[in-house]
């Protein structure tokens, strides 16, 4: 990863460094670094909030769509409804999946703060990798942790020179604060009490914390909001933190630190963004303009000829839409005997009428009727009706 990424990681060890001359002490040098790369990171926080402004703003329209289709569970219904969400997005120039760019582009960002907070030998000490790995076998350490290497080294020092040249006029990070050694690995130990166990139960706390209140400022669509009712959401909420707290313990309490700092730098710049972007919010009388525009442009879009659709799902919605019309047809139909020539005006034959109306009846009065029709099954479900008849 070093080398991969060393372009990136050189110059993020000067700000970790020079984080460091300004405080003289680790731990603060943690925080003023965590809080410069939060700032670099504004911009794809905004980008993130206005996508979500944009996807609120389309809920009612979204909220129509979804009642046209309630109480259908069918899987042709509820592909038509994606598609016509999918479809409402891209007429409206909105990508659902803009949202998660910011978060792929933080991602290797965090991994590699982390892989400077790890490394304060190499970022702050400026010690070459050979020198690090040989120190590390001196004090019998099977793998290098540069972190907890720095304790060590303080208490050593006037040993190490001789034998370590390079360590001569080395900064070499201050890990104490007060009596507590952020060097050190936290252990349940209560005698004597062991401070530093504290770390992973305070990180626990800070991030279900956080997490509880980043979720009031995020959009959340219904059926997120409903995921998150589910036991296996909830689960998922509460693993991290513990992993977190298992991870801690296995690590100098440094790492700790950092992502208790992290989580509450993440959580005020949420905050702050939400309120100077707000989430739009809407009444009841929003949805309902949503679902009258939703209807106005369903008739718009239609032909204006009586073409009824192959697919099941789509019988109550037809008769919905073209109810007015219907109602014409059929008074048109009655008096036909009486005012020959009055279906002429609508453009339609008799045996046009009575074709609709036989159609309508077999597929309203049917218990039998699949829940999709498909295009190529048209001859064979009306041959199977005729059959019964």
């Amino acid at each position: 990863m070093a080398e991969f990424f060393g372009f990136i990681l050189v110059p993020l060890g000067y700000v970790m460094r020079f984080a460091y001359s300004i405080t003289n002490n680790y731990m603060l040098a943690i925080l003023l670094f965590s809080l410069l790369m939060e700032l670099l990171m504004v911009p794809l926080a905004i980008k993130q909030q206005k996508n979500q402004i944009k996807q609120a703003m389309l809920a009612p329209k979204v909220a129509a769509i979804t009642k046209k289709y309630a109480g259908r569970t069918d899987q042709a219904t509820k592909q038509k409804q994606q598609q016509e969400i999918m479809q409402m997005y891209q007429e409206e120039h909105f990508n659902p999946a803009g949202g998660c760019l910011p978060l792929i582009i933080q991602l290797p960002i965090i991994m590699m703060l982390y892989g400077v907070i790890r490394k304060p030998l190499t970022y702050i000490s400026r010690l070459a990798t050979e020198d690090i790995t040989a120190l590390s076998q001196h004090f019998g350490q099977k793998a290098v942790d540069e972190i907890g290497l720095v304790g060590q080294i303080r208490d050593n020092m006037s040993e190490l020179v001789t034998k370590f040249p390079s360590l001569e006029g080395a900064i070499i990070p201050q890990t104490k604060v007060g009596p507590f050694d952020l060097s050190l690995t936290p252990a349940i130990q209560f005698d004597p009490f062991n401070w530093l166990m504290l770390i992973p139960v305070i990180t626990f706390v800070v991030m279900i914390v956080t997490q509880k209140i980043m979720q009031r400022y995020n959009y959340q669509s219904p059926e997120a909001a409903e995921a998150q009712n589910k036991i296996s959401t909830k689960i998922m909420m509460w693993t991290m933190p513990l992993l977190s707290v298992f991870i801690e313990f296995q690590m100098p309490a440094a790492i700790g630190v950092y992502w208790i700092f992290r989580s509450i730098l993440q959580m005020v710049e949420k905050i702050i963004i939400a309120k100077i972007f707000p989430l739009p919010k809407f009444t009841e009388e929003d949805y309902k303009k949503a679902e009258k525009e939703a209807g106005k442009e369903i008739k718009q879009k239609s032909s204006g000829q009586f073409v009824r659709s192959l697919h099941h799902i789509d019988d109550e919605e037809y008769l919905e839409r073209h109810k007015e019309e219907l109602k014409e047809l059929e008074e048109a139909k009655a008096e036909e005997d009486k005012k020959p020539g009055l279906l002429k005006k609508f453009g339609i034959s008799k045996e046009a009428v009575k074709t609709e109306t036989k159609t309508e009846t077999e597929v309203t009065e049917s218990s039998e009727a699949p829940a999709a029709i498909k295009n190529d099954e048209k001859t064979t479900y009306v041959n199977k009706k005729k059959k019964k008849k």
